[in-house]
């Protein structure tokens, strides 16, 4: 049905995709895998010419349809391009709050993609309705007036797949639908896509990061690396017996229970395709000492008088050395004991304490590393004085100190002296992070609190600030909170467990003894996936 043949995408002769050929058949459902730059994104842009102006494109890229006409697609007019998309080829975004209107109902927008179909007339809402229920949104009348920042990620993303839908189109192209939510909305998501699709024999291209997310998804799976199709064949083949170095470098890069205690396997560990021997940290040494106590803490958000129960009664302990993952879906609450830590926010009942042995402040005691390095970075700022600025305001040094203490943090996260003299947007996103975890060492914190601070990253760069943060924590003794919405990394990481859902602790205890031997239901599901 879909055809690329030669595809080459380049930048003034710089080839960012580099003459990929492959086929999708009618009703089959491919995986497009590789990290960030690998060309994966470039590659699905193109079939509909959204690819930026400054980029040109060689090569052919064909559409067949039911009646075995052939459309060539890459130099298209823009009127015939309109026709295709959504009836023919529709487009799944990655960042559904970012791709929908923020100002107008979700109905409105859904009802705007079924009239540029021109399906006009008086059973539009009725349409919008069917397509929300097909998409296992049954309060139909609740979604269709909910703006997008009132719906839960997982329900976004569904409101994306039905206005994708709303064309009847053969082929979807749906680019990281998964990749900001947790595992178990992840395989709802996912499973309810290739069931809408091989009900109605539509096609999709599913573009991720991950192989392990589309191993049960899709029927065969593509893997590219730096603008080349490095690999491709049925999924169960890739998957077990991967034939290219990078493929095999991928899956080694996944945080499992089988592998605690080792260092995580990078692209680097792969070279000349010869494996290195994972190295064993060394032991986690755990302190009886409670640095953080919560106790029966509980947290209300009011809203135009309606009462929001963010957390209910809510108590562990952190003791002094020890990792402690807090895992959970969107919503569960983990970012707003996170708030509470650092005190951004403030307990509706209960109480938090403290005791960190050293009578400091608690900003000079912890330290938060966020999700996106980016937006946590000054980008005014070079690294130099973002870095300065924090030494010599906590640990009291001269400046001639502070930047001697500067050079040796940028060694410590596994970059050098030289980089001190950039800015933010001259680092790639790993590197960025490393910049993020340099400023937190920066106030010499007991305790560093990791908030998704690797799940926007690709898993061999996710191994790598793994590795380093893992590291750090055993060097300096430092306890870490790990939030995730993945059990994967909890499990690899952590030595203690707390498992969150609607603002309640649902269980927690020793990672080994959680893993196997679960006992809540939600507990069960998140321990299949690791």
């Amino acid at each position: 049905m879909l055809k690329f043949e030669e595809l080459y995408i380049h930048a003034n002769g710089k080839a960012l995709v580099n003459r990929i050929s492959f086929e999708i058949k009618r009703g089959e459902i491919i995986g497009l895998v590789g990290e960030s730059g690998s060309g994966k994104s470039l590659t699905c842009l193109s079939v509909l010419s959204l690819l930026p102006e400054n980029l040109s494109t060689e090569g052919n890229i064909t559409y067949t349809d039911s009646n075995d006409k052939t459309f060539e697609l890459l130099h298209m007019d823009s009127k015939m391009r309109s026709e295709f998309a959504l009836k023919k080829i529709a487009y799944i975004f990655q960042e559904p709050l970012t791709a929908l209107n923020p100002v107008q109902t979700c109905g409105k927008q859904l009802l705007e993609n079924i009239d540029l179909c021109e399906t006009t007339g008086k059973n539009n809402l009725q349409k919008a309705k069917d397509l929300l229920l097909q998409v296992e949104l049954k309060d139909t009348g609740k979604i269709l007036n909910s703006y997008p920042f009132q719906l839960s990620g997982g329900q976004r993303q569904r409101v994306m797949i039905a206005m994708a839908m709303a064309g009847n189109p053969d082929l979807i192209i749906a680019d990281e639908p998964t990749t900001a939510l947790d595992v178990i909305i992840q395989d709802d998501i996912l499973s309810l896509l290739r069931k809408l699709c091989k009900e109605h024999n539509r096609s999709v291209l599913l573009v991720s990061h991950d192989l392990d997310a589309v191993q049960q998804f899709a029927d065969r799976i593509a893997v590219m690396y730096k603008g080349e199709l490095v690999e491709i064949g049925e999924s169960e083949r890739v998957i077990r017996n991967p034939k290219h170095i990078y493929t095999k470098a991928l899956l080694a890069c996944k945080p499992k229970v089988e592998n605690l205690g080792y260092h995580l396997q990078t692209l680097a560990d792969f070279n000349n395709d010869k494996v290195v021997e994972p190295i064993a940290f060394q032991k986690e040494i755990i302190s009886e000492h409670r640095i953080a106590s919560l106790s029966h803490v509980g947290k209300v958000f009011l809203n135009k008088g309606n009462a929001f129960h963010a957390l209910k009664d809510i108590s562990f302990e952190l003791l002094k050395g020890r990792s402690t993952g807090l895992i959970g879906e969107s919503g569960s609450g983990k970012s707003t004991i996170s708030k509470l830590m650092v005190q951004l926010e403030s307990s509706s009942s209960g109480s938090l304490k403290f005791d960190f042995e050293n009578g400091k402040s608690i900003s000079s005691n912890i330290q938060m590393i966020f999700q996106d390095p980016f937006a946590a970075l000054n980008p005014a700022l070079t690294v130099k004085n973002m870095l300065l600025e924090v030494i010599q305001k906590h640990q009291g040094l001269n400046k001639n100190a502070a930047l001697i203490e500067a050079g040796q943090l940028m060694l410590k996260v596994g970059l050098n002296n030289d980089d001190l003299y950039k800015y933010p947007n001259q680092f790639s996103g790993g590197q960025r992070q490393r910049l993020c975890i340099a400023r937190a060492l920066a106030v010499k914190p007991k305790l560093l609190i990791c908030d998704e601070s690797t799940s926007a990253l690709d898993l061999s760069v996710q191994a790598q600030i793994l590795n380093l943060l893992k590291t750090l924590q055993l060097s300096e003794q430092l306890s870490i909170l790990m939030v995730t919405h993945s059990m994967a990394v909890a499990a690899w990481f952590c030595s203690y467990l707390i498992v969150l859902k609607d603002g309640n602790i649902i269980e927690q205890g020793e990672t080994e003894n959680l893993i196997k031997n679960p006992i809540d239901v939600y507990t069960k599901a998140m321990v299949s996936h690791v």
